[in-house]
C-alpha cells in the first residue's frame, strides 16, 4: 500500500508488505501462539480469509487532536517525538471520512478545548456520527458552533461531546452526551440492522464483517437455543435470531445493551451485566463468546463449557485465544475447527473463529518420563509427582545472592523489572519456599495483591506464575500461558526457549553482571548467612 505518512505514522506497520505476505504472517502469528500448547492437539489452522478491501476500509477513526492557533493536527502520535501527526488523507480510511476530516480541521481552528475526535461513517446510510472529547466536557459555542460544522459536513447526523482525559492518556472521552442531531445512527451487516450510540464498538468494515458473520453462522449450524456473550450491540445474537427459538445476549456497556434491546425481537433477551458477574443455570445448544482482546476469565469459561453443547469463540487476540482454548480443554471443550480472518489489513492483527465441542476434560498428559498437568484446577502447572524443582516469576528485582532455608535459589533472568528464579533442592514443601520469597518482598507474579491486575492486563496472566519443572525422572516444559506471559512482558527469547527445553530446567544463565550461575544456585544450610536468609 502506498502511504505518504509512512514510516512516521505507526498506524499500518505492514503497509510496505505485499498483501499475500501479510496473510501468511497473520496465520503464522496465530500458529505460533497455539504451538506453545502442544498437548491440545489442535486441528490444522485454515488459511486466513482475505479482507474484501484492503484500503479505504475503516469506517471509524479515533484520533487525538493538537490545536496550535490556526494549525490543527489530527492523527496518531509520532512514536519518536510524541507529537500528534497530521494525516488528513489516510489511505485506509473510507473516502467520506477523509473528506469530512478536511472540513473538521478547518472548524477546529482555535478550539483548544477539543482533545480528540471519534468519527464514524455508516456504510449502509452514509450518515456520520461524531464525538468530540472536550476539556471538562464543554464545547465553546455549544449548539451554535456545531450548527456551523453540520453545514460544512452535511452527512453529520449525530454529534456528541464527551469528557476528555485531562492527562491525555486516553484518546476516548467519558460520558458522551448528544448535543445536536439523532441519538444514534444505524448500520447493517448483511441483512441485519444495528443501532449505534456514540462510542459503541462495531466492526471497522461492515462489508468485510459479512464474511465474519458467515463464518460464525456456519459454525453455529442448527441450534434451538443460543447464548451471545460479550454481545456488544447484539452483533451475533440479532443476526442469528431468525433461525433459533431463544437467544440470551449479555453485554456490560449499558448503551450497547440498550441498542441491542431496541433492535431485538421478542425471543431475544438482553441482559445488561458483566459476563463475569453472572451465574448461568440453563443449558443452551450453542454459546458464542466474543471477548475483548484480554480474553475471557476462567470462571466464565468453566460455566459455558458446562452449560453449552457447543461453543463458537470469536477472538481478536491470538495469544489470549490460545490460553482460553487451554482452559476450555481442561473443562471438557475441544476445538474442532480454527479459521482466521483478516479484519485489519496493513496491520499484524488477525481475528479467529473457533468451533468447539464436548470432549473429555484434558487436565493431565504424558510428559518427559511421566505425567504433566495444566494449571486450571487450582494447582501449579507442570509435573504432578513429588516436585524437586520449580520456576517462579518473582515481583521486583531479586538479589542474585538471595538464600532461603527452604530451597536453593538460582537466578534465571530479569523480565521487565521482575525476576525469574528456579527453586531447587527443596528442604520444605514448595509453597513454603514461595511464601518465604513473599516475606522478603517478592511475591509471585499473578498472585492476589497489588500487582495482580497489572499482570492480568499486561501479560494475560490469570494465575500465579508457578511451574513445577521437575520431579524424579519427569520433566515438564514451561506451560503455554506462562510462555505467552513472558513474551508479552518482553522476556529475551533465549530465556523462554531455555524453559521450554529439557536443559532449561537445569538452570544456569548469566546473572545481572554476566556471572554464570552454573545451574547450582546458592547452596543450602552450610552456605547461609546469619538467619539463613542473605549473606552480606
Amino acid at each position: 500500500m502506498q502511504c505518504t505518512y509512512r514510516p512516521t505514522c505507526p498506524g499500518c506497520p505492514l503497509a510496505e508488505v505485499p498483501y499475500d505476505e501479510q496473510l501468511v504472517r497473520k496465520k503464522a502469528r496465530l500458529q505460533d501462539a497455539l504451538s506453545v500448547f502442544p498437548h491440545l492437539r489442535l486441528p490444522p489452522v485454515a488459511d486466513v480469509v482475505p479482507a474484501t478491501r484492503t484500503e479505504g476500509y475503516r469506517h471509524r477513526l479515533k484520533l487525538p487532536v493538537d490545536v496550535q492557533g490556526r494549525d490543527v493536527h489530527i492523527g496518531l502520535y509520532d512514536q519518536q517525538t510524541g507529537d500528534v501527526l497530521d494525516t488528513p488523507d489516510c489511505p485506509v480510511l473510507a473516502d467520506p471520512l477523509n473528506e469530512a476530516l478536511h472540513a473538521l480541521k478547518a472548524w477546529l481552528r482555535g478550539r483548544h478545548e477539543v482533545h480528540s475526535v471519534d468519527l464514524r461513517l455508516s456504510d449502509d446510510t452514509q450518515k456520520m456520527q461524531l464525538v468530540l472529547a472536550c476539556r471538562r466536557g464543554q464545547l465553546q459555542g455549544g449548539k451554535q458552533a456545531l450548527a456551523e460544522l453540520r453545514k460544512a459536513v452535511p452527512a453529520l447526523s449525530s454529534i456528541a461531546v464527551s469528557h476528555a482525559d485531562p492527562e491525555r492518556k486516553r484518546v476516548m472521552g467519558r460520558r458522551p452526551k448528544i448535543i445536536v442531531g439523532e441519538p444514534w445512527i444505524t448500520e447493517k451487516i448483511g441483512s441485519t440492522g444495528y443501532r449505534l450510540f456514540p462510542g459503541a464498538f462495531f466492526q471497522a468494515d461492515p462489508d468485510n464483517a459479512r464474511q465474519l458473520h458467515d463464518l460464525v453462522k456456519g459454525y453455529v449450524g442448527e441450534a434451538d437455543t443460543l447464548m451471545d456473550l460479550y454481545a456488544g450491540v447484539g452483533s451475533y445474537g440479532l443476526m442469528l435470531a431468525p433461525q433459533v427459538r431463544k437467544v440470551i445476549a449479555v453485554e456490560e456497556v449499558p448503551q450497547a445493551a440498550e441498542a441491542a434491546r431496541a433492535m431485538a425481537p421478542d425471543h431475544v433477551q438482553v441482559i445488561t451485566s458483566k459476563v463475569e458477574d453472572l451465574t448461568f443455570e440453563d443449558a443452551v445448544d450453542v454459546a458464542i463468546l466474543n471477548p475483548a482482546r484480554r480474553g475471557a476469565d476462567p470462571k466464565t469459561l468453566r460455566q459455558v463449557a458446562r452449560l453449552a453443547n457447543r461453543l463458537v469463540y470469536v477472538s481478536c487476540g491470538p495469544e489470549t485465544l490460545a490460553r482460553d482454548l487451554d482452559i476450555l480443554a481442561a473443562n471438557g471443550m475441544r476445538a474442532t475447527a480454527i479459521t482466521p480472518i483478516d479484519l485489519f489489513p496493513q496491520t499484524p492483527e488477525v481475528e479467529t473463529v473457533v468451533h468447539l465441542e464436548k470432549a473429555a476434560p484434558l487436565r493431565t498428559w504424558k510428559g518427559a518420563g511421566g505425567k504433566a498437568a495444566g494449571p486450571w484446577t487450582g494447582k501449579p502447572s507442570g509435573v504432578v509427582d513429588r516436585v524437586e524443582e520449580l520456576v517462579v516469576l518473582a515481583v521486583g528485582r531479586v538479589n542474585p545472592r538471595l538464600q532461603l532455608r527452604e530451597a536453593d535459589v538460582t537466578y534465571i533472568g530479569t523480565v521487565a523489572t521482575h525476576t525469574l528464579v528456579k527453586l531447587s533442592n527443596l528442604r520444605a514443601p514448595p509453597l513454603h519456599a514461595i511464601k518465604a520469597l513473599g516475606r522478603l518482598g517478592h511475591p509471585v507474579a499473578g498472585s492476589p495483591g497489588p500487582t495482580q491486575r497489572f499482570f492480568q492486563e499486561k501479560a494475560g496472566l490469570l494465575r500465579p506464575f508457578i511451574h513445577n519443572t521437575r520431579s524424579k525422572g519427569t520433566w515438564a516444559p514451561l506451560h503455554g500461558d506462562l510462555v505467552l506471559a513472558l513474551r508479552k512482558l518482553g522476556a529475551p527469547e533465549r530465556i523462554v526457549q531455555q524453559l521450554m527445553e529439557p536443559r532449561g530446567a537445569q538452570g544456569g544463565t548469566r546473572g545481572p553482571r554476566g556471572r554464570d550461575t552454573g545451574g547450582r544456585g546458592r547452596r543450602g544450610p552450610s552456605g547461609r548467612g546469619p538467619g539463613g536468609r542473605r549473606r552480606k
